[in-house]
């Protein structure tokens, strides 16, 4: 038996409609009388009536009055909830007066064939808390048709029910497995549900605090994938994208609001399965914005991880999944490698190439390391050099035109302590060369500051900064900066 409520009462006069409401009937009757006072705008005017008190109590009554059928104490409870909403100065009391209708599970939300009432349902129960409530939203959520109002008023009782995110999906996945509707097309009405389902989570979940929970991806994709079992895939191409788009833009969401799962390979298996759902080919044109949010985000947690040495090769294999081209993920990573080079060499080349460098034999990677240790010393010594030219550019000439006119004896030494210092420079540029190192900045310069090239002088917080001294750095082949060897200075 289902209850429909009926927004129609004809012939029924206000007068008329607030004796109904305060008689002894059912609750069908005194909730057309109800929609009779609201819709003459009687109510909440005249809220203080004697009447419509005792139709209100009797209604209260009747959400816990075991000589009706459940159904109907569904409907009353609704009606109670549907009156609050009107007359504001009764939802104060409100969940003491429904305590006692939860002290055991509800009937099942369906029972009420109105979209509006389940709603006021929904409303109700979130309100309260009982061990029963978060297996009776799911199971509402998952069986909700077309009432979009009142699925999201049940995930907001579900997100309060729930310790996280992983579990609140998992709460629906179970319920959803049973629900196998009896249409030609099952998978596809089955994936018409899921992607309003989604909808609505992804209405409620951003703004909350719920923590993602263990295994949020892998919950994600069995409350998508695991549905479709018993009734099979669907096979319409457009419930498929819109199915696709919810789950895409529910991980972004999810990505974007819960930092502890953002560099999580797993969180992009429900959007790998919907992927297959199209038919493992090139990603639809409807998609794309949504898959530029996740590469999006997959960049920024490359970004993240490759500051901290960390290489995540599953984490780079989303990219291809979620590019239509390999070329096309390989051209992110390798702009990801070009434009952070304060990332070590080694994650650098494995952005660009995609695979970690061979290493040398053992006997020449000994050698290579003693040669290393020199190079500080070099690349000091560089610096110093460089100094040292430019302090003989500045007195050269007015020191030898000096030596030239008072002391002619002097003027064969100093020129030969010159020529030998250019020469000891063109040295040290020269080792300095042969090692790939070179100097990185000029003292004086403004500069953005970056932990892997500068040593900072003093407390500062600005992101511009004065060079003092320049980095030691290592040239790639391709003449961009390597790895750095003597951090610079600057202030």
């Amino acid at each position: 038996m289902t209850l429909a409520r009926t927004d129609e009462a004809p012939g029924l006069s206000a007068e008329a409609a607030f004796e109904a409401f305060a008689r002894d009937c059912p609750v069908a009757e005194r909730q057309q009388a109800l929609t009779t006072l609201i819709r003459a705008k009687l109510i909440p005017k005249k809220a203080d009536d004697s009447r419509f008190q005792s139709g209100f109590r009797a209604l209260v009554t009747a959400t816990t009055d075991q000589a009706l059928p459940a159904q109907e104490r569904l409907l009353a409870l609704a009606e109670v909830v549907r009156a609050a909403q009107v007359v504001k100065r009764l939802q104060a009391g409100l969940a003491t007066a429904l305590a006692p209708a939860f002290t055991e599970s509800l009937p099942p939300l369906q029972a009420l064939k109105e979209a509006d009432d389940r709603l006021n349902v929904a409303r109700a129960c979130g309100l309260f808390e009982a061990p029963w409530l978060k297996a009776y939203l799911a199971r509402s959520i998952a069986e909700e048709e077309q009432g979009e109002n009142a699925r999201l008023e049940l995930a907001t009782g579900l997100l309060r029910q729930s310790d996280s995110i992983a579990s609140m999906l998992t709460s629906i996945a179970n319920p959803l497995r049973e629900v196998h509707p009896e249409t030609e097309a099952p998978g596809d009405s089955l994936a018409r549900r899921l992607t309003r389902i989604l909808a609505a989570l992804r209405g409620v979940i951003p703004a909350s605090e719920l923590e993602a929970g263990d295994a949020v991806g892998q919950a994600l994709h069995q409350l998508v994938s695991v549905p479709f079992r018993a009734v099979g895939r669907p096979q319409n191409e457009k419930v498929q994208t819109e199915l696709a788009k919810e789950v895409m833009l529910l991980t972004h969401e999810v990505l974007r609001t819960r930092f502890s799962v953002a560099t999580d390979p797993a969180m992009f298996q429900a959007v790998s399965y919907c992927r297959q759902l199209l038919g493992g080919g090139s990603w639809p044109s409807a998609l794309q914005d949504c898959l530029s949010l996740l590469i999006k985000d997959i960049r920024e947690a490359l970004i993240l991880l490759g500051r901290q040495g960390v290489r995540d090769q599953q984490l780079l294999a989303q990219l291809d999944m979620l590019s239509n081209f390999p070329q096309r993920a390989q051209a992110i990573a390798r702009e990801i490698a070009e434009r952070h080079p304060e990332m070590d060499e080694d994650t650098r080349h494995w952005l660009t190439h995609g695979r970690l460098p061979v290493r040398r034999e053992s006997s020449n990677t000994a050698q290579e390391t003693a040669a290393r240790e020199a190079d500080e010393s070099i690349g000091l010594a560089l610096h110093a050099a460089k100094e040292a030219r430019q302090a003989m550019e500045g007195i050269r000439n007015p020191l030898m035109a000096t030596l030239d006119i008072y002391e002619q004896g002097l003027v064969a030494v100093t020129s030969d302590c010159f020529t030998r210092l250019e020469a000891l420079a063109l040295q040290v540029e020269a080792a300095a060369h042969h090692r790939g190192l070179a100097l990185y900045g000029t003292p004086g310069e403004q500069v953005d500051f970056a932990p892997k090239l500068f040593t900072q002088i003093g407390a500062t917080d600005r992101q511009k900064v004065i060079l003092k001294q320049p980095a030691v750095v290592r040239v790639r082949k391709d003449g961009s900066v390597g790895d750095v060897v003597v951090k610079g200075l600057v202030e």
